[in-house]
């Protein structure tokens, strides 16, 4: 099993076309396990390859420990190196996305930078089959469709998987054959995120009643990518009477569109490509018998309700929609992950962090409205007398005007509470006269 590693790899990525012989690839190397064995297979096979490694700073002494190991790696076997560092946690905060979200639009980000300036081909990442799994697992808690049961692709764009045929156990015998180092990332053991939640607690459970589980879900994702292909072509030929492109717009046509059989899946598959998700497409499909006007947005388009058709355009335009949040009892489809608690002010040390804020309990008025900011706000930062417009807060932390768009407000009535992820309103600030205080933390997941 070891030994024949290197052919089953080979038989892989030729079965999926994964890469010819003078192809260059850049390969993902983030000092772990599976990217170094991904680095060896492809040295092994002479194949032109560069190696590129992300700095998360998420695990400060650990992430520098890393990238200095990746460093010896790229002089080991003699090959170019690219290296990067992000602000991960703040573009999570930013963006108002998990953690592991905020790494994975960075990192694939740079990638293809990356792939066009060395004209390279393609980038391969070392996921494998039991990544492939647990994703399957991910997106059936986050609501994906089909497509996201059927997990990770061979081939997807630019990015290629030739890993996806074996598994964790096997990479690591393939490492100890190979008497291969590698980095350990300890944020694997961590349960607070959910893929090692899932790879720990729940699929150990699941193999309890089932050993054998991890290849029957292996089988099924065929099947399901078997399905979704017949989604696609049923979609395609649908997409043609519903969806109208013109130079800077596209249309959809309502009327026709709820004629069809299944026009919920339609119309996820129609604007899936454009950023939108499950949640969002029923709550399109209401409006459009009975909200006309109102406006959807992605990260990328807005959709406009307009009487017998969506109109489909290309930017980003604040969400108009309020959310409520109540302590009590957190809305699962707020569009932030908050984690809540209220504690007693006695011996209590307010969290230091911009990602959590920590508001005297007796002041608020609940639900709390949760919401983009707008022009004309203003708010008392915290350790300040006098009040200050958002605007103006925000050019002097040198906020740019697209992570401005991007900014939740959580206000108790007309009034600021929280600017998230950045200050608290100074008149809801823990004193010592506070009684109870509502802890609200952005939450990783």
């Amino acid at each position: 099993m070891k030994v024949d590693l290197i052919d089953r790899f080979i038989n892989f990525s030729k079965a999926n076309s994964l890469f010819g012989n003078d192809d260059q690839i850049i390969v993902a190397l983030s000092g772990g396990g599976d990217s170094v064995a991904l680095v060896d297979l492809f040295s092994r096979l002479n194949q032109p390859i560069i190696l590129a490694h992300c700095n998360f700073k998420l695990r400060d002494l650990e992430s520098d420990e890393d990238e200095e190991f990746v460093r010896k790696i790229s002089v080991v076997y003699d090959l170019p190196l690219h290296i990067t560092e992000f602000r991960t946690r703040e573009y999570s905060v930013n963006n108002g996305i998990s953690i592991e979200m905020a790494a994975r639009e960075l990192r694939y980000e740079w990638f293809e930078k990356i792939r066009i300036e060395t004209g390279s081909s393609s980038v391969a990442v070392a996921h494998h089959a039991d990544d492939s799994i647990e994703t399957m697992f991910i997106n059936l808690i986050r609501g994906t469709g089909v497509r996201g049961l059927a997990g990770i692709q061979p081939h997807q764009g630019h990015i290629i998987r030739p890993l996806l045929f074996t598994n964790r156990n096997e990479i690591t015998d393939y490492l100890d054959f190979r008497h291969l180092e590698y980095r350990h990332d300890s944020s694997n053991q961590d349960t607070k995120y959910v893929r090692n939640r899932i790879r720990q607690i729940i699929l150990p459970e699941i193999e309890r009643i089932n050993p054998s589980f991890r290849q029957v879900v292996q089988e099924e994702q065929i099947l399901f990518t078997q399905a979704q292909g017949i989604i696609d072509s049923y979609t395609n030929l649908v997409t043609g009477q519903v969806f109208i492109q013109e130079v800077d717009r596209a249309r959809i046509l309502i009327k026709r569109l709820l004629e069809e059989k299944f026009p919920e899946a339609i119309l996820y598959e129609i604007l899936r490509p454009y950023g939108f998700n499950g949640i969002q497409i029923k709550q399109i499909l209401i409006a459009c018998v009975s909200n006309c006007g109102k406006v959807f947005s992605s990260k990328t388009h807005i959709l406009l309700i307009d009487r017998d058709e969506m109109i489909l355009t290309d930017g980003y335009q604040p969400s108009q929609e309020r959310y409520y949040f109540d302590p009590a009892k957190i809305d699962e489809d707020l569009p932030l992950r908050f984690e809540s608690r209220i504690v007693h002010s006695l011996n209590y040390q307010p969290v230091r962090s911009p990602e959590t804020a920590c508001l005297d309990y007796d002041k608020l008025d609940l639900p709390l409205v949760l919401r983009r900011w707008e022009n004309g706000d203003f708010f008392y930062p915290f350790g300040m007398k006098n009040s200050k417009k958002v605007s103006d807060f925000f050019i002097d932390q040198k906020v740019n005007r697209f992570d401005k768009s991007r900014v939740w407000i959580l206000a108790s009535g007309e009034k600021i509470v929280w600017i998230v992820g950045y200050r608290i309103d100074n008149r809801y600030r823990v004193t010592d006269e506070t009684k109870e205080i509502l802890e609200i933390r952005i939450s990783e997941e």
